[in-house]
């Protein structure tokens, strides 16, 4: 039987699409990250980011294209475009002024 990929996040390591879920609330959270995918839209540009959380839940993060070229989260210029998978994260979301959760910040763990 033909196994249906098209839930499939392209060059992941068999991870489904929706085991990846936006966050949920405010906070920091340490992660390994496991996949990385383009994603465009009206003329925007992200790199989306999978986490595997320590607890074993898994998160995606948004890094949006910043005017240096950098991908990565608010306040930093961490560029997730040169990053390594299987990398360590700390990281933090916050509340936007629009009411939105945003990927704030960003520390390697070593």
């Amino acid at each position: 039987m033909k196994k249906d990929l098209s839930k499939y996040h392209k060059g992941t390591d068999g991870y489904l699409y929706n085991d990846f879920l936006p966050p949920e609330n405010t906070g920091t959270f340490t992660g390994l990250l496991v996949s990385m995918e383009w994603w465009h839209q009206k003329g925007k540009y992200a790199l989306i980011c999978n986490f595997k959380k320590e607890d074993g839940s898994r998160i995606s993060l948004f890094a949006f294209q910043k005017h240096t070229g950098f991908y990565g989260p608010k306040s930093k210029n961490v560029n997730f475009k040169e990053v390594d998978l299987g990398t360590r994260w700390l990281c933090e979301i916050r509340k936007s002024n629009t009411g939105r959760l945003t990927w704030y910040d960003a520390t390697q763990i070593t």
